[in-house]
């Protein structure tokens, strides 16, 4: 660990936290506002002290100022350069003078932002001397014009930081933050290069839309419960359609009806977003990659990319994330269009799944990752604008410029790169009888290759891994798919029950006689023959318990691939049935410390549903049968074909 560096430093940062949650507990002792009409001006957060002048609390050292007292305007119209108007809250501290602005745009409505609070950072940014303005992104709540998601949020972006660095509060120095939705919006604004943006803290977001609306080929399925809870309820209110019109209905909507949703054959036929979201069968009408999909491809503009960015992400977070904050950090570093921008690209990747880092969290999903995994994700953001558009040299843009969290240690550790020079890329090779089938199988991962001459067809006695390499063969009936909690459940869980399916090939190495720290990129080599003309296989990386519980290590959307999609997801070929091809799965990222007495896991299957659509077999126009057929799947991992995931092995006790 760097000792040295700045921005992580812990008792700067734990002032600056102890300071910023008296902030925050001011904020959630006052009565929480009514929303006034529109165009008004309602003061909110006044603390019982205001009326005499309270001075800042007494971690807030100079050079941070202390603002009491918050007003927000409801509603202002900002117009956009094609007429459309979009609405925005405007909190500002009760304080004379020209301000910064933090931007923060969303779909998801900014009216409940203010009644419910959900958002900490706005209260704490406007106490902090900022002009933060909340906005509905077009065709959401309280703006015009029609909602397609991220398709309009370049230029509508760069519109609104353009107007918020022109109004009479402002200093004209503009900042952006938000998480998701609201982070991707950053991006593709950055893209347009509005020439008063100074920052960004862009989390959870991707940077390509073949790792977002599709992984590996396959669709993400869970757009369609983001569609019907987080969009349809207002797109309903707006359109006078029919259905549920409020989140508690649309999630009740949901869980009555989501299995037969969710089952429903074929996609493009799908009756209930037809109304709500026609984009949506547009997506499904685009599997590959091509054109259409420009709209959300950050990694082809990392070189107009100007500004200092934070790249925030999770280990846990849905698979985009990971990848996205690694694939943008890389990218603007070595290409930005500015010497600021390339020196000032960060990345902090956490042990947290899809959603805001509670302070106060020490588990995730069913692990528990003690006092250490904490962090103000609220206060850095402040901090990281502090530095760029107030000026304030607080140490947040000096020393190493990754931070990530070792699981497993559970320790932060921060580097210098990513990936780190000093791993190890190491091939665990499959090995076994022909029976890998399930936990109880005899599939055995191993650093030993399969030996010369076994050639998976009987051959000569069993090698040094205990195994003949027969291949191991299941069938994938997309009837039956391997089920699997969704969105719901992204972070670390058991999921041994799975592993008890004769459909899911499981590979496990002997109890570890050391600790092994694997930490980077994972990429897959796996030989595989299909009886079908397409079908999916689906990998998974696993941490073994001593006691046999087995938890994921990445979010159920990585490591996918669709079989006609792997030479190119531009130029879709199929399968020679039975014959063995080589496919390379490589969406894969984590940071685990395997303790001695673990195990390695490695499992295969072809389905992850719903968090992928079934693969009907067919290998006919994607989204538009209901036909499916069973595949005869065979996994090879003989000396001719050696199947085998690399991972990036840490040796310990070496120093970044």
């Amino acid at each position: 660990m760097l000792e040295s560096a700045a921005m992580w430093n812990p008792d700067s940062l734990c002032r600056l936290t102890a300071a910023l949650a008296i902030v925050a507990a001011a904020a959630c002792r006052a009565e929480r506002p009514v929303v006034p009409a529109t165009g008004e001006t309602r003061r909110i957060f006044q603390t019982p002290q205001a009326a005499s002048g309270p001075a800042a609390p007494p971690d807030i050292a100079a050079p941070y100022v202390y603002y009491p007292n918050i007003s927000v305007d409801r509603n202002v119209a900002v117009a956009m350069r094609d007429g459309v108007t979009l609405r925005a809250d405007v909190y500002r501290p009760e304080a004379p003078g020209r301000l910064p602005v933090l931007v923060y745009r969303t779909p998801y409505g900014k009216d409940e932002i203010l009644e419910s609070g959900s958002e900490p950072t706005i209260g704490r940014a406007a106490r902090a001397g900022y002009a933060v303005v909340v906005q509905d992104v077009r065709g959401r709540y309280r703006s015009d014009g029609e909602f397609r998601p991220y398709q309009q949020e370049g230029k509508d972006g760069y519109d609104t930081i353009e107007w918020a660095a022109a109004q009479p509060w402002s200093n004209g120095r503009v900042g952006t933050f938000g998480l998701s939705y609201p982070g991707a919006v950053q991006w593709l604004a950055a893209m347009e290069t509005p020439p008063h943006l100074l920052a960004m803290f862009p989390a959870m977001t991707f940077a390509t839309g073949r790792h977002f609306f599709y992984f590996g080929g396959a669709f993400n399925h869970d757009w369609m419960r983001w569609i019907e809870l987080d969009i349809a309820p207002d797109v309903r209110h707006r359109k006078g359609l029919s259905g549920p019109k409020t989140e508690k209905e649309a999630q009740a909507e949901w869980d009555r009806q989501k299995w037969s949703w969710e089952n429903y054959l074929p996609l493009r036929d799908l009756p209930i977003l037809k109304e709500v979201a026609p984009w949506y069968y547009e997506w499904l009408e685009h599997p590959d990659d091509g054109p259409y999909w420009s709209f959300a491809d950050v990694t082809a503009a990392h070189a107009k990319i100007a500004v200092p960015a934070l790249n925030f992400s999770a280990w846990y977070d849905s698979d985009y994330g990971p990848l996205g904050a690694t694939a943008n950090f890389n990218g603007v570093r070595e290409k930005g269009a500015t010497e600021l921008a390339r020196r000032g690209q960060r990345l902090i990747l956490g042990p947290w799944e899809h959603g805001d880092p509670s302070e106060s969290r020490t588990r995730v999903g069913d692990l528990e990752f003690g006092a250490n995994m904490t962090l103000d994700y609220y206060g850095l953001i402040i901090r990281w604008n502090d530095r760029w558009l107030k000026g304030i040299r607080n140490g947040v843009d000096e020393g190493a410029p990754v931070r990530l969290f070792v699981m497993g240690e559970n320790i932060w550790r921060d580097e210098n790169e990513w990936p780190l020079s000093r791993a190890r890329p190491t091939p665990y090779y499959l090995h076994s009888g022909g029976r890998a089938n399930t936990a109880a199988g005899n599939g055995r991962l191993s650093t030993d290759p399969p030996a010369a001459g076994q050639s998976g067809t009987g051959g000569p006695p069993p090698s040094a891994a205990g195994a003949d390499e027969r291949p191991d063969r299941y069938l994938y009936d997309p009837r039956r798919p391997v089920a699997i909690e969704n969105f719901e459940k992204m972070g670390p869980y058991d999921r041994s029950r799975l592993q008890s399916r004769q459909d899911v090939l499981v590979y496990s190495t002997d109890p570890l006689a050391e600790d092994v720290e694997v930490t980077g990129p994972i990429t897959v080599h796996l030989w595989a023959a299909s009886s079908a003309v397409d079908t999916d296989f689906c990998v998974m990386l696993y941490d073994v318990h001593p006691d046999g519980r087995a938890y994921n290590l990445m979010p159920n959307e990585a490591g996918a691939i669709r079989a006609r999609y792997r030479h190119s997801e531009s130029s879709p070929e199929p399968l020679t049935p039975d014959e063995p091809t080589e496919f390379v799965i490589d969406q894969m990222v984590t940071s685990n410390l395997f303790l001695r007495g673990h195990r390695i896991r490695f499992d295969v299957t072809s389905s992850r549903f719903p968090s992928f659509d079934r693969n009907s077999n067919t290998g006919e126009p994607f989204g538009t049968s209901s036909r499916t057929v069973v595949a005869r799947q065979s996994i090879l991992h003989d000396a001719g074909h050696p199947s085998r995931i690399i991972l990036p092995i840490v040796p310990r006790g070496e120093r970044p």
